[in-house]
């Protein structure tokens, strides 16, 4: 399912880029044209399909917390603590360290940063559907 997300969030972009670029002709020649709307529409869908791919990997990640056992580097979170992962979608400021935690048996690695300004809090990133380190972290824990 998450798969087919992706597919729809990259469709999403590609059709936003080719209705831009026929706006843009549309206007040169001076055609009438209503494309914007698509492109408003598409712009629109693309960030209610980011919105629920985060809470399809977010559920899946819980789902994989609960059922495994968990190697971790340098700190101790509990199952509970993992599992109450909470999804937003705002800017963050890590400090510049990374926490590796192995979900076994399955080997999926999920890593997390603490936050800049709430020491108690740590963004969680899950390697398995993460193209690049710099994309945006499932969500947020509260370590107690």
């Amino acid at each position: 399912m998450i798969y087919i997300v992706q597919i729809i969030i990259a469709l999403l972009i590609l059709s936003f880029v080719i209705f831009s670029f026929v706006e843009i002709y549309c206007k040169i020649v001076k055609k009438e044209s209503r494309t914007y709307w698509i492109m408003l529409i598409s712009f629109a869908l693309f960030f209610l399909m980011i919105t629920v791919r985060n809470h399809l990997v977010k559920n899946e990640l819980v789902e994989n917390i609960k059922t495994s056992t968990i190697d971790q580097s340098n700190s101790f979170f509990s199952k509970r603590e993992l599992s109450d992962i909470h999804v937003v979608s705002e800017k963050i400021r890590v400090v510049d360290k990374d926490i590796y935690i192995v979900l076994m048996p399955q080997k999926d690695t999920l890593y997390m940063n603490q936050d800049f300004h709430n020491k108690n809090k740590f963004w969680v990133h899950y390697k398995k559907y993460e193209i690049l380190k710099i994309t945006a972290p499932v969500g947020y824990i509260i370590k107690n």
